[in-house]
């Protein structure tokens, strides 16, 4: 494969493997294959990777089209500031709208009356991918906003378009110690080592692949947080708990090679990769429960119709939580303090609290009166 080019792997459970083959990182989309192994470029990839590359180093493209707007902004300070896996996702949306608007000037697209079409277009992407269509619409206002900051445009795309997708309720969703056992039970040694370490500290996964030893206090974790929040980078502060003392413990015993220093590394020695620890944890997951997955099943109290919904990595957030809420203290967390522990609502806290804790507290208290009932 040509130096340079940036492919990427997606693994979703259920689907077939795709790789989406980028010119240069950040840059636009050359292919798409599907297929198990790393795709070999055909003559007219090989073209088109260089044809971006020209555009890429050229000082200008001429006119003031949508497709030039992108390059501009391709170039630009505002996107060399984003983290890369938002380059990744906005660099999928910029290839969906210069697929559909290349050649149209940019202030015709900008005027009122060309609303209707940008929405059509919206409603049209959200037919198969409600979540990325919202995300192109967005990458366009962006594009335009940032158009209008350099003159090229007299104003830009004005109220933004209605979300399609429809975020699910993810509240109650968190891993169980039957869920956990059920992956670890199909899941290599460094995947399971990632787990334990995600229900014991609560970190995304952008945090977990890139925690180092120097940010692993005594009684606490501290790192610059990979996600922005309002358009900044926060210090994430997570009281360690006992159980991850003897965790790091055995972390520290892995193989790695020489100048690794994040805390988690993968089979090679080296340190995980976002992309890599997802794809190997939508691996694990598909093969759990003989091949059945691990599912959260909620049954509507109304209709009957019983909604499964695949647990995420992320989902061990809510584990660390009921972790926190469970841990023997001096003062006991209230609802408001994990909820800024956490970066969530005292709502979401209070119905992990309600589902995990206290109804399993409840059930076991119950279960032991019946017994001395002799019931």
């Amino acid at each position: 494969m040509i130096k340079g080019i940036h492919p990427v792997k997606a693994v979703r459970p259920g689907k077939p493997i795709r790789w989406y083959v980028y010119a240069y990182r950040g840059g636009p989309l050359v292919n798409v294959y599907t297929q198990p192994n790393r795709p070999r470029l055909s003559t007219a990839d090989i073209e088109a990777v260089a044809k971006a590359r020209a555009e890429q180093t050229a000082p200008d493209t001429p006119g003031n089209t949508v497709a030039a707007g992108i390059a501009g902004f391709r170039r630009s300070t505002y996107w060399a500031s984003l983290a890369p896996n938002t380059r990744k996702t906005w660099g999928v949306a910029l290839d969906r709208i210069e697929a559909k608007w290349a050649d149209v000037p940019m202030p015709v697209l900008a005027d009122p009356l060309a609303r209707p079409k940008i929405v059509k277009w919206h409603r049209g992407l959200a037919e198969t991918n409600a979540r990325g269509a919202d995300i192109a619409a967005m990458v366009l206002s962006k594009v335009f906003d940032w158009a209008f900051d350099e003159g090229l445009v007299a104003h830009g795309l004005g109220t933004k378009i209605a979300n399609a997708y429809q975020r699910t309720d993810r509240a109650a969703v968190i891993w169980t110690d039957e869920d956990l056992a059920a992956i670890n039970a199909v899941a290599d040694q460094p995947l399971r080592d990632a787990l334990a370490l995600a229900s014991l500290t609560g970190l995304r996964r952008a945090d977990l692949v890139a925690l180092r030893w120097d940010e692993v206090g005594e009684s606490a974790i501290h790192r610059v947080a990979s996600k922005r929040s309002r358009g900044k980078r926060f210090i994430v502060t997570i009281p360690t708990l006992a159980q991850l003392d003897g965790l790091l413990e055995v972390l520290r015993s892995r193989p790695r090679r020489d100048g690794v220093e994040t805390v988690l590394v993968n089979s090679h020695g080296k340190s995980w990769t976002g992309d890599g620890l997802a794809s190997s944890f939508h691996d694990a997951r598909a093969k759990a429960n003989c091949g059945q997955g691990i599912w959260y099943v909620e049954r509507d109290p109304q209709t009957g119709k019983e909604q499964r919904i695949a647990k995420r990595l992320h989902d061990l957030r809510g584990t660390f939580a009921t972790k926190v809420m469970t841990t023997p203290t001096e003062q006991p967390l209230s609802d408001r303090d994990i909820a800024t522990l956490m970066g969530w609502s005292e709502a979401q806290v209070s119905e992990i609290r309600k589902r995990y804790v206290d109804g399993k507290a409840f059930a076991v208290a119950m279960g032991n009166r019946l017994r001395r009932a002799g019931l």
